[in-house]
């Protein structure tokens, strides 16, 4: 079968929001000499499909540096620190590297990037407070495209307009709707789901999450590092193996069924087949119609096809990620934009009255 090379171009072009262009000079120049590469089309459109994205091919090389390659390990560490002279050198002689030895990177293409971004737990506050409803609420949580789970932690972190001296916390700028005095739910039960989750225990799955992250941000570097030393003390979860459509049903058993249970994917649909995002989408629009469960879906919305439209306006600046919620007893409805990593979030939630009363859901695997 020919390879898609106009396909990977636009993958490469398209991979970056605008703001964050500006923001990592090296990582825009990078991305910019990959796509007028043949060698590097021709890499990423060899790659399966389900992990046909651009931030394979940089996490690769950004592992190549980390384990100490002689031409990358300089670069990448200079670019940390902020300290790259001329990145678009830098990327040439990357991309040289890249020519020279085209096995540092393809002999990663197993893998599939799984950042979890920790930085969405911004968004994923603000929205559940919402979804919750109120001071005292009590919630399950399901994480599809869990990773490595840190997500499933979202109240542990906190959320600030600016930077501090705690590297957990994550700073988001609040754009609109978005009221932070709502109370947190109680979490009682933790799951995720992951085709192949990491183990923040395990050395390579550790050097591999910080290779999903972008070399310029020193921040998200400090965060994880803080992550990995915290992790032992947070609360119990439970982290299932497989397809999101195989183990959602034995996911939500493992809930107390007093209580709502909350599933939330934040750039996961993206790598799903069009034919598993119709099935997953349909699935969860049943579960919130018939079960206590409500539905936060977190996706960009060039990636991702529901069968039904979900995407009512523009984003308020370039490249957001839309919030769409599906509330116990309601119709999937768009709640606004943030930007991918959670560092703004504009909030436009539709008027809605309360749900009707349910009884409380069986827990037993959905049809």
């Amino acid at each position: 079968m020919a390879l898609d090379l106009d396909d990977a171009r636009a993958r490469y072009h398209f991979s970056l929001a605008p703001e964050d262009h500006e923001r990592l000079p090296f990582y825009s120049a990078l991305l910019r000499s990959l796509e007028v590469d043949n060698l590097a089309l021709e890499i990423l459109a060899g790659v399966r499909a389900e992990q046909r994205n651009p931030m394979l091919i940089l996490a690769a090389l950004h592992l190549a540096a980390l384990r100490g390659h002689p031409v990358l390990a300089p670069i990448y560490l200079a670019a940390r620190r902020g300290e790259l002279a001329d990145p678009f050198d830098a990327a040439r002689t990357v991309l040289a590297v890249l020519h020279g030895e085209p096995e540092l990177v393809r002999r990663e293409l197993h893998r599939s990037t799984q950042t979890n971004e920790p930085g969405r737990s911004a968004v994923l506050q603000a929205v559940i407070a919402r979804v919750a409803g109120g001071r005292g609420a009590t919630i399950n949580l399901v994480d599809v495209g869990t990773s490595a789970g840190i997500n499933l932690h979202l109240d542990r972190f906190p959320v600030r307009s600016s930077d501090d001296v705690n590297p957990l916390t994550l700073v988001c700028q609040d754009l609109g709707g978005v009221d932070r005095s709502l109370a947190l739910p109680v979490i009682e039960s933790r799951v995720g789901i992951d085709l192949a989750p990491l183990d923040l225990s395990d050395d390579d799955h550790r050097l591999w999450l910080q290779a999903c992250i972008w070399p310029e941000e020193q921040r998200r570097h400090d965060r994880f590092e803080a992550v990995v030393a915290a992790r032992r003390w947070w609360p119990d979860s439970t982290v299932l193996t497989g397809h999101a459509l195989e183990r959602l049903g034995e996911a939500l058993a493992l809930g107390d069924p007093r209580h709502l249970t909350v599933v939330v994917n934040t750039w996961v649909a993206a790598y799903f087949s069009r034919d598993d995002q119709n099935a997953y989408f349909n699935e969860m629009v049943q579960l919130c119609a018939h079960d206590n469960v409500a539905w936060v879906s977190i996706e960009g919305p060039l990636a991702v096809h529901w069968p039904a439209p979900s995407s009512e306006g523009e984003p308020p600046r370039k490249g957001g990620s839309q919030i769409l919620v599906t509330l116990r007893g309601g119709e999937p409805a768009s709640w606004g934009w943030c930007h991918p990593h959670g560092h703004w979030l504009w909030l436009d939630v539709p008027a809605r009255s309360d749900p009707p009363s349910r009884s409380p859901r069986a827990a037993t695997s959905p049809s």
